[in-house]
């Protein structure tokens, strides 16, 4: 149990350094610890709540330091949130429906399935919200084609971390695995 709050606690840090400290468009480790909660905590509530919450709490620093005086008085919840956290709820479903057992291939379909829900979803989201789009499919497909630079970043920093993540938390399981065999036999 000590464990595993460890680790969610890790998660919350990691998502909140990785979505505040300087990194291209939409290279963050969202989307990867989203999967990683949903494969390691079999709590569905502890699964979905951990990355919710981790991305909430780094929209509270963002909206109101990073862009303070962007909105007027302290943000908890803008509007747009409603399509980002959608979309990671939804990522974290997948996770949980996809991950019985871990693989390579699992973490990187996950991976890639996760960055075209999160594109797909927030860029409806954009198209919404947006004036500058016309509310036509003319408009949504000029929406979603403009925001296809941002698909590639966020494409290429899912599976770099998901691949580290997972790569990472398997090895510690391995290796605490051995270590707790050896000493059983000692």
């Amino acid at each position: 149990m000590k464990k595993k709050l460890l680790l969610a606690i890790a998660m919350l840090v990691v998502v909140f350094l990785g979505r505040v400290m300087p990194h291209p468009y939409n290279f963050t480790p969202v989307i990867a610890i989203t999967l990683l909660s949903s494969y390691i905590f079999k709590n569905k509530y502890v699964s979905l709540s951990l990355p919710l919450f981790a991305l909430w709490l780094s929209d509270l620093f963002i909206n109101n330091v990073i862009y303070a005086g962007y909105y007027s008085g302290f943000t908890f919840f803008s509007f747009g949130m409603v399509w980002t956290y959608g979309s990671i709820l939804l990522v974290a479903l997948l996770g949980s429906s996809i991950f019985k057992k871990m693989s390579s291939s699992k973490v990187a379909l996950a991976s890639i399935s996760g960055s075209t829900i999160f594109y797909l979803i927030s860029n409806f989201g954009v198209w919404i919200a947006s004036p500058i789009y016309a509310k036509s499919i003319a408009g949504l497909v000029l929406c979603y084609s403009l925001a296809l630079p941002f698909y590639g970043s966020s494409l290429a920093g899912d599976l770099m971390y998901s691949a580290l993540f997972f790569g990472v938390y398997h090895l510690a399981i391995s290796k605490s695995y051995n270590l707790n065999s050896l000493k059983s036999k000692i």
